[in-house]
C-alpha cells in the first residue's frame, strides 16, 4: 500500500490505550521514558504509582494531551537520531517504555541502541511486541492471506516489522542489551478468555503479545 502523506492523527484513534501488563512492570516511584506516548494514558496510570513520565511522540496534538500527565514531552522523530539526542541530552531514566512500538520503526534495533544511553546503571527496558507466531496469524499465512488491516492489530498496515519470541530475544541482544524476562501475554476480552490460558501454556503459539525486560549487559 502507497501513501501520499502519513495521517499521525490516526494514532490517537488506533493506539490511544496502553498495555496493563507493562504499567504492572513499572516499579513504584520510577522515573519512565514512554516511547511512543500517544496522548499519555500509560503516563495518567502511572502517576497513581507515583511514577515519572516524559512521553515522546511525534504527534504534536498528542502531545498536547500527555502534557496533562508528564513531567515533559518530547516531539521527535523515532527514525531521526540527531533530534533524540539534542532533546534527550542528559536525561536519565529508571525505565524506558516500548509499548507496541518497535514494530512501527525502520531500524528498531538502532533506536534500543541508542536510547540504552539514557538507562540509569540498573535502569531496565520494558517492550511490548506483537506475536508474529500467533496461531491466527499462522493459519492465514498458511492459507496465503498476508493483507494489511487499515484498523490495527496485528497486521496493522503501518507494522514494518515482524517478530517472533526467537527475533525478538535478538533484537535485545543485537542492541547490546540482556533479556532477563521474555514471555507471552494475551491480554483479550472476557469472551477469549481461553487464550490468556493458552498463552501461559503455550506461548509462542497463543500469545498475542511478546513482554520484554532488558537491561545493560
Amino acid at each position: 500500500m502507497f501513501k501520499k502523506t502519513i495521517d499521525y492523527s490516526r494514532n490517537r484513534k488506533t493506539y490511544d490505550s496502553y498495555s496493563l501488563e507493562v504499567e504492572k512492570l513499572v516499579s513504584e516511584g520510577s522515573r519512565v521514558l514512554d516511547v511512543g506516548c500517544t496522548t499519555g494514558k500509560l503516563a495518567r496510570a502511572l502517576k497513581r504509582k507515583k511514577c515519572s513520565v516524559v512521553g515522546i511522540d511525534i504527534d504534536p496534538e498528542a502531545l498536547k494531551q500527555a502534557a496533562k500527565y508528564s513531567e515533559f514531552t518530547v516531539r521527535a522523530d523515532l527514525d531521526n537520531l540527531v533530534d533524540l539526542r539534542k532533546k534527550l541530552k542528559g536525561e536519565k531514566f529508571d525505565v524506558i517504555v516500548f509499548s507496541d512500538v518497535l514494530e512501527h520503526l525502520k531500524y528498531p534495533g538502532t533506536i534500543l541502541f541508542e536510547l540504552k544511553k539514557y538507562l540509569k546503571l540498573d535502569g531496565i527496558i520494558i517492550a511490548q511486541i506483537p506475536n508474529s507466531g500467533f496461531i491466527w496469524l499462522r493459519t492465514r499465512f498458511a492459507l496465503g492471506n498476508f493483507s494489511y488491516s487499515k484498523t490495527g492489530g496485528l497486521m496493522d498496515e503501518e507494522h514494518l516489522r515482524f517478530f517472533s519470541f526467537k527475533t525478538a530475544k535478538v533484537l535485545f541482544q543485537d542492541s547490546g542489551l540482556k533479556p532477563n524476562m521474555v514471555y507471552g501475554v494475551s491480554q483479550v476480552r472476557r469472551r477469549y478468555f481461553f487464550l490468556r490460558l493458552l498463552s501461559k501454556i503455550w506461548s509462542t503459539l497463543f500469545a498475542i503479545h511478546i513482554i520484554i525486560v532488558a537491561s545493560k549487559k
